[in-house]
Parts: structure tokens; C-alpha cells; sequence
């Protein structure tokens, strides 16, 4: 939450920017469809071998928006390695012009290790005609498709409030907004005397702070909960002083 205005006859107070959410959802939706679109979750390698030196083989990767396909000649083809990078890993194929992705990246579990070595030891003995290899990591493949669902999620859900104070009016007016729904709640704020900072404990023992308002009946008009006492405290203090003002 933030103090977006404050003056003598007015106090605005947002609970959250569009930039809180909508642009880190944006990100991680422009950041699934990238994975969506580059990853190629299942893939499969054909090797047919003519000669002792000749041949070719087809190297076909799919992913949800369609396939790859790409010749490699055995001429060209040097053998395979695994790539690792922290938790993830794939197998890249050597080749005369640089490497070539086989798998995905996905985790260090699986057998990326014997894939790499049949691939090797079909480069290295020209006994054997055929290699055929398959992988699919469709499991890990769908992690651009999570990111997506969890981004257009956060749009679709998430929404902001806005709490006004206007002495003119003598009006306190809550507006919540969200993507397909605009709500507006009307408050005399003859009905507001005061303002208090309420601490509760969740069932992991996890502390959050909130801001409520103390209306007239015994009501209280609740603001969003937090984890972090000091911002909590610095709106309570400023209603507050706008609530003290008002009344001298």
C-alpha cells in the first residue's frame, strides 16, 4: 500500500500500483510463451549409416506449436555431450559447425548420460547402420505453459483497491477494480472516528499486520494485510492525522 495524495481535505491511499502486477505478469507471460515457442520438449534422432563413412541423420523436435526437422550428415557429425547448468541439463550433438541441441533443458535426473554415449559409440563404430533415439521431456516441456497459466491468472484475478478520504464531500469512497469487475463502496466519514494496526498469526506462525478502520457500531472496515509492520504503521499514522486534523 501507498500514500498516493494527501492534503487537508484529502487522503488517497492505493493498495496496489498497475505496474505491482501487471507488469511482472506480462514478463512471465512474454517469459512462458518464449519457452512455449524455443523449447522442444520431445525429440527424436534417426541415424542411418550407408558406408563406413556415409550417411545422415534426422534430428526432429517438437514442441506444442509444431516440429523441427534438421539433416546432419555423418561427415559432420562428431559425437554428443551433456550440458549441465546448475539443476538443468541437456544433450547437445557435435558437429563440424558447432552444437546442436538434442533434448530440452530439463533436470539432471534421466538418462542423458547413456543417450550421449549411444550416440558416441555409434560415431565411433561403423559397424553399426541404425541409431534411433527418442526423448521426451514433455513433463518439463509444460513449465512455459504453467508460466503462461499462472500469468494470465494473476491478471485475471488479481485486482487493486483505493480508499479516499474527502473532507468536502464528507465521503470515504473504497473502489476496488479488477479486469472484468468495478466495484465502489460509499463511507460517511462522520462514521470514521479512528484507526488501528491489527496483528494476527497464520497456521505456519507467519506474522501479518492490518490496517483497520474503526467505524461508528462497532464495525471495522479492513484494508489488505501485509507481512511488514512499518507500512502498516505509516498509513494507520496518517489516517490518523487526517482523522485528528479533521476534527479541530
Amino acid at each position: 500500500m501507498k500514500i498516493i495524495k494527501q492534503t487537508a481535505t484529502e487522503l488517497i491511499i492505493q493498495t496496489h500500483s498497475i505496474f505491482d502486477f501487471w507488469l511482472p505478469s506480462c514478463l512471465l507471460m512474454v517469459f512462458g510463451l518464449i519457452l512455449l515457442t524455443y523449447e522442444y520438449p520431445v525429440a527424436t534422432l534417426n541415424c542411418q549409416r550407408l558406408k563406413a563413412k556415409y550417411g545422415s541423420c534426422q534430428l526432429v523436435r517438437s514442441n506444442l506449436l509444431g516440429s523441427n526437422i534438421q539433416e546432419i550428415q555423418l561427415t559432420a557429425l562428431r559425437g554428443a555431450k551433456v550440458e549441465r547448468c546448475g539443476y538443468t541439463s541437456r544433450v547437445v550433438l557435435l558437429t563440424n559447425v558447432g552444437n546442436v541441441p538434442f533434448t530440452a533443458n530439463s533436470t539432471n535426473w534421466g538418462n542423458k548420460d547413456a543417450v550421449a554415449s549411444d550416440i558416441n559409440f555409434f560415431v565411433k563404430n561403423a559397424k553399426h547402420r541404425l541409431l534411433r533415439l527418442s526423448q521426451d521431456d514433455r513433463w518439463w516441456g509444460w513449465k512455459g505453459g504453467i508460466l503462461l497459466l499462472a500469468a494470465v491468472g494473476a491478471i485475471v484475478l488479481r485486482h487493486d483497491e483505493t480508499y479516499s478520504f474527502d473532507g468536502t464531500l464528507n465521503t470515504l469512497t473504497v473502489k476496488q477494480r479488477g479486469l472484468f469487475a468495478r466495484k465502489v463502496i460509499l463511507h460517511c466519514l462522520c462514521d470514521v472516528y479512528g484507526v488501528e494496526v491489527d496483528r494476527t498469526k497464520d497456521r505456519d506462525n507467519d506474522i501479518w499486520y492490518e490496517v483497520r478502520l474503526l467505524v461508528g457500531g462497532g464495525n471495522r472496515i479492513s484494508l489488505p494485510h501485509t507481512m511488514s509492520p512499518y507500512k502498516q504503521v505509516e498509513i494507520a499514522k496518517a489516517i490518523n492525522n487526517y482523522l485528528h486534523a479533521r476534527s479541530h
